[in-house]
């Protein structure tokens, strides 16, 4: 099964935090805040069969829904913008942090 691991990077400062994966909570917190430091707030792992995945994330007041395919491992950074959107970007490679 190929592992979806999910970081939290910038922007967050103090936020409530909720992610789901295909209909199921796998993430909650209620003060989520970036190590400006080294740029990451948290991260979770899970596996997920292979073919496509719903992940719903709701941080501050904004809410995205992103539907990568899996075919081997993903890695997911989601970021909270300035203006306080929801952003993300993907990888098959571990994002590396000082």
């Amino acid at each position: 099964m190929p592992r979806l691991h999910i970081a939290l990077q910038e922007g967050f400062a103090g936020d409530p935090v909720s992610i789901n994966v295909d209909g199921h909570e796998t993430y909650r917190k209620d003060s989520v805040r970036t190590r400006t430091q080294i740029g990451l707030a948290d991260s979770i792992e899970t596996t997920h069969d292979k073919g496509s995945a719903t992940i719903e994330i709701h941080a501050r007041d904004s809410a995205a829904t992103i539907m990568p395919t899996l075919d081997g491992d993903l890695f997911l950074a989601v970021s909270l913008s300035p203006d306080g959107r929801i952003v993300h970007r993907s990888s098959t490679e571990p994002f590396r942090y000082m």
